[in-house]
């Protein structure tokens, strides 16, 4: 029987077999997402406060403005002053002695201190009765407005009669005065009010005025010549 020749069989190294194997993958490694670290809480509060201190500062800012505002009118704006004086007392020191009505001549000066102008100038101001006495007529100007310029002065007369109706003293004496405001309009357009109280008395033969609250100016009063 002859002999079988044997093929050798080619023998793969190896590797090259490991290489032609099916190579499964690796699973994917998985990576945990990384967070941000947490701001410090100074961080937060500042966050947290400064809309309000925003406002705080519009505030202060819109308040500075009225301030200033304020200012400038407290600075510029009209300032009335009065004067009362009465022009007959002497007169009235005699209607007095003799028991008599009589009237009571009055001006009321009114001036402008201020550095700007003063308008629709209003003097309300009523007369105080005495108590045995009334005024039961007046004549003053109230009725009709007028200006004043920075520095500018206007005299205002008037008269009250009186008429004794009343017998509460037993004795010669007499005590008047005015009392209310003056109104007028600032170059603002605000309306300001001086407020008015004037006094005056008689006692014997003297005679004191001023203005309420004061210690009233005495002076003597003689005879008409």
């Amino acid at each position: 029987m002859p002999d079988e020749k044997v093929v050798p069989t080619a023998q793969k190294p190896p590797e090259v077999q490991r290489k032609s194997e099916k190579v499964e993958p690796a699973p994917p490694i998985s990576t945990a997402k990384k967070v941000a670290d947490r701001p410090h809480w100074i961080t937060i509060l500042i966050g947290i406060f400064s809309p309000s201190i925003a406002l705080v500062a519009v505030g202060i800012a819109v308040q500075s403005l009225r301030t200033s505002q304020q200012s400038m009118k407290v600075g510029q704006r009209a300032y009335l002053n009065y004067q009362v004086a009465v022009n007959n007392g002497s007169e009235i020191v005699e209607k007095l002695r003799s028991d008599k009505d009589f009237f009571l001549n009055y001006q009321v000066t009114v001036t402008n201190l201020g550095n700007t102008p003063a308008d629709s100038i209003y003097p309300k101001l009523n007369v105080v009765p005495d108590p045995d006495r009334t005024p039961v007529m007046v004549n003053f100007p109230a009725l009709l407005s007028f200006e004043l310029g920075p520095k500018e002065s206007r005299v205002l007369s008037g008269q009250a009669l009186f008429k004794h109706i009343h017998n509460v003293r037993h004795i010669p004496g007499f005590t008047t005065g005015f009392v209310g405001q003056i109104e007028y309009m600032d170059v603002f357009g605000d309306l300001q009010v001086k407020p008015v109280c004037y006094s005056f008395q008689v006692s014997g033969g003297s005679a004191s005025d001023g203005a309420c609250g004061t210690v009233l100016q005495l002076w003597r009063i003689g005879p008409s010549p």
